[in-house]
């Protein structure tokens, strides 16, 4: 008899169905997953536009603590930081951890720099008054995938933001 009752005791485990529910939600999650960790085409550019404005407003803030006023140039693919010295002439900065010569990531480059809404030639110096206030300015980024716009106001808040799909900037 005992033989009979444990041929007709319950089994314990799982049923294939339940298997296959729990390999669907196994792989939505993975799935959800996988999308949140690839960044999409544009997302490069605006981390390095947020890093140019962060680095811009940094240099805002350090020429006004110092009493030494900053400029910024660009040109293509690259650019670099500089500081007046003492007889009023710009000196490249090259070996500060902030502040240092910074190359874009490949594709990525500097299509247009207006300050004051006038065109600058490539290489010209946007300054950060140790004084002052520091004159209105837009950096335009771009690669492949699409445009950002750093924007530095009078104030010195500098701002990063994604242009349109149409190529018109953010407000």
């Amino acid at each position: 008899m005992s033989d009979r009752r444990s041929i007709l005791s319950p089994q314990h485990g799982f049923t294939l169905v339940e298997l296959l529910v729990v390999l669907v939600v196994i792989g939505i999650t993975l799935g959800m997953t996988m999308v949140q960790l690839m960044p999409d085409n544009r997302a490069v550019l605006r981390q390095e536009a947020e890093r140019l404005a962060l680095l811009l407003e940094n240099a805002t803030l350090e020429a006004q603590a110092s009493g030494q006023t900053m400029g910024w140039s660009g040109e293509a693919s690259h650019y670099r930081f500089w500081k007046k010295n003492a007889y009023n002439d710009w000196v490249r900065i090259e070996d500060d951890t902030l502040f240092r010569p910074r190359e874009l990531p490949e594709g990525i480059r500097i299509s247009q720099v207006s300050i004051e809404a006038l065109m600058t030639k490539p290489g010209d110096k946007l300054s950060m008054s140790a004084y002052g206030f520091t004159l209105p300015f837009r950096i335009s980024l771009g690669n492949q995938y699409g445009n950002a716009s750093v924007i530095g106001k009078s104030t010195g808040e500098v701002s990063a933001a994604m242009d349109k799909q149409t190529g018109e900037a953010l407000p």
